[in-house]
């Protein structure tokens, strides 16, 4: 049933059924909770984002330091006379 919304005056105030009448025919947004499970859920997910990030790049750092150390260590040894045969089929080297 519609009701008439019709009013004579501007400032007029809806009778009681016809305001309880306009509540429930009128469209409301859709009711949407934000839980904290799903708030919890979604900054667990950025953190393990930036863990996985920081890990990276400290194997990043540590596989550097390996390849000059190893370096280093090949050239101390040929200053001493003694010849380090280079494989050049390893892993770090690949990486290059």
């Amino acid at each position: 049933m519609a009701a008439s919304w019709i009013r004579n005056h501007r400032h007029e105030s809806f009778p009681d059924d016809d305001y309880r009448a306009w509540l429930i025919s009128r469209n409301p947004p859709p009711i949407v909770h934000r839980s904290c499970g799903v708030r919890f859920a979604r900054l667990q997910i950025r953190f393990d984002r930036f863990v996985k990030a920081v890990d990276r790049g400290l194997h990043r750092m540590i596989e550097a330091l390996e390849r000059s150390k190893t370096r280093c260590i090949q050239r101390e040894l040929q200053l001493r006379g003694i010849r380090y045969a280079q494989r050049m089929d390893d892993d770090t080297s690949s990486r290059r």
